[in-house]
């Protein structure tokens, strides 16, 4: 108890200059790129990011989750918010190597890895990850033991690639944790009885926001959580996750096969577009889609700094492939290539290549300018090489699942928006809220959202224009004008779809979300259509069609008529696709214009 109340007292050293700096929201120019806010205000958003990252990893964390919260704070504070970072504090490699001991059980890492890098790969707010190399000797040992047929397995790959990432919690980090939520609480009951706050339902959230620190705070979550996805995606090509070695891992600690490849935030910061950003955008794309239409099962995480990019080299192929190519020059691997089949590069000497430009100007040895020169000369040179990109997921410990009833109110809503009723929308979305007896002016709230389908629809036919935020952002501004409180599931699925709208934008500007989930829709419904005729009563305990999978034909049917429109609108300037000049949509220069 006294330690609480003495980090109480340090919480209110960090938070009393807010309060005071507080009137200066009022005051200031108005910014119209900044959604309207003051100076005053844009300051003290400023501030208070400060501040947070001042008061340890818990409240780094609450900040983070709070710029997801656009339902509940202002866009531009969100978006402020959204800058901080995991606190960057490290801790000695001597407490790592001791947590990884114990979890072990054995006196020295020394019996478990070859080699282990002291110097942290990187820190977060609960946990900091280690490069290692597993010992031959200690596989063998765990394979003596090992008794079941998935833990064999495991360890055979593992002794196939002894090169691995080993995540360490932070020495006594759920404590710390546990006494700041609990500080929380009190704080969250104290502001509920202001005026005003009550539809916020403050305590709830912190319920939900410690729920959240709980899960991150047992790394076995995380084990599962990416055990499920490598499952989910084992038949894809493109995306990857870590695969974790279960039989070594522990609350505290998390091995993990060591991912090699370059920040994708190397593509996002440069100048112009690499040849392989339409591919990096539409694979990302492709996979939220199939984690939120297919699996249900959605990483609620995925920021540029939790996703990597991996260059591979084309496939050497067969011995008559290797024999086409040295005499009949007829191979795809080397046709109009920039670089030689044999003297291609391997994918950790690409990677390291392109770390080290980024280091380089990192150290400030070389300009932003000639970093940019150097990555897109270097892109460039791969991809005439045959070199495929595809993605790979990191830091699998945050998941949404929409339960039933939430699942039926997105796809509801989602309907509701791709038919261009605006009037179903607004009323879904007060029905379904948590406390629609708090909602302010339904009847107002209804036509805003009418307002902003209708503007949606006059551009129905090239969404590829239109960004999500677009669409996003008023809603959530009329979400938080009139106390409408959502679901928070919900509105996570919201913002992974915001946060890898702005990256697929920023690779390929032409994307677009609708037809990206056409196909996925297609495979979607004819599975469920199997499970309707082959399992009527077991599926759906009814011999008629569910809702959700009805609202979801009507989707896909409005999706598909969308593609065919599109089609026929490009016939006449496609290379005169199907009609050429005799297309029923002419050019303004046809000869039958």
């Amino acid at each position: 108890l006294l330690l609480t109340v003495l980090r109480t007292g340090e919480l209110i050293v960090y938070f009393i200059p807010l309060f005071i700096a507080y009137p200066a929201v009022w005051f200031g120019k108005r910014n119209l790129d900044r959604g309207g806010e003051s100076a005053g205000a844009l300051w003290w958003y400023k501030l208070l990011r400060i501040q947070m990252s001042r008061a340890g990893p818990t409240f780094v964390k609450l900040s983070q989750w709070a710029a997801s919260r656009t339902d509940l704070f202002n866009m531009q504070l969100c978006l402020e918010l959204g800058k901080l970072h995991d606190s960057n504090q490290v801790h000695s490699p001597q407490k790592s190597q001791r947590a990884i001991a114990k979890a072990f059980g054995v006196d020295s890492i020394e019996q478990i890895f070859e080699s282990f890098d002291d110097r942290p790969l990187g820190a977060g707010a609960v946990a900091q990850v280690h490069r290692g190399r597993i010992s031959d000797a200690f596989i063998e040992r765990q394979l003596a033991v090992a008794t079941d047929f998935g833990s064999k397995r495991a360890l055979e790959k593992l002794k196939a690639n002894p090169e691995v990432a080993v995540k360490v919690l932070h020495p006594r980090v759920e404590r710390k944790i546990r006494r700041d939520l609990r500080i929380m609480e009190w704080g969250a009951r104290a502001l509920s009885l202001l005026p005003g706050i009550k539809w916020l339902s403050l305590p709830e959230e912190v319920a939900v926001f410690g729920n959240m620190m709980m899960s991150q705070v047992d790394l076995r979550t995380e084990a599962r959580n990416a055990e499920r996805f490598a499952a989910n995606f084992s038949g894809r090509a493109g995306v990857a996750f870590p695969r974790v070695y279960l039989p070594l891992d522990s609350k505290d600690v998390l091995v993990e096969t060591f991912c090699d490849g370059i920040p994708l935030r190397a593509f996002l910061d440069i100048d112009g577009h690499t040849p392989f950003d339409r591919e990096l955008g539409a694979r990302g794309l492709d996979a939220f889609l199939h984690m939120l239409i297919y699996d249900n099962f959605v990483h609620a995480d995925l920021h540029p700094g939790n996703i990597m990019v991996s260059l591979s080299p084309p496939f050497v192929g067969s011995p008559l492939d290797r024999f086409v190519e040295d005499f009949y020059d007829m191979s795809p691997f080397n046709r109009g290539r920039g670089m030689h089949e044999k003297q291609l590069p391997s994918s950790a000497q690409v990677h390291r290549h392109v770390r080290s430009i980024l280091d380089s100007h990192e150290a400030g040895e070389i300009s932003t300018h000639q970093k940019n020169k150097e990555i897109h000369a270097y892109a460039d040179l791969l991809y005439q090489s045959g070199f495929t990109a595809s993605l790979v997921f990191l830091d699998c410990g945050l998941v949404t699942l929409l339960d039933d009833f939430n699942r039926r109110n997105f796809i509801d809503l989602f309907e509701s928006v791709c038919t261009f009723d605006g009037n179903r929308a607004g009323n879904l979305m007060i029905d379904r809220c948590l406390t629609p007896e708090l909602v302010v002016s339904p009847d107002v709230f209804v036509l805003r959202i009418q307002d902003i389908i209708l503007r949606v629809r006059k551009v129905s036919l090239q969404l590829s224009k239109l960004t999500f935020s677009e669409i996003f952002e008023p809603v959530m501004r009329a979400v938080r004008i009139h106390h409408v409180r959502l679901a928070p599931d919900f509105i996570n699925i919201i913002m992974a779809m915001f946060i890898l709208e702005g990256i697929g934008r920023r690779l390929d500007p032409e994307s677009d979300v609708l037809r990206a989930a056409l196909p996925m829709l297609r495979s979607w419904l004819k599975e469920d259509a199997k499970n309707e005729l082959t399992y009527p009563q077991h599926a759906r305990g009814s011999t008629s069609p569910s809702t959700a999978s009805w609202n979801l034909l009507k989707v896909w049917m409005y999706i598909e008529l969308r593609e065919y429109l599109d089609r026929v609108r490009s016939w006449g300037y496609d290379d005169q696709e199907f009609f050429g000049e005799f297309s029923p949509f002419l050019t303004a220069d046809s000869s039958l214009a």
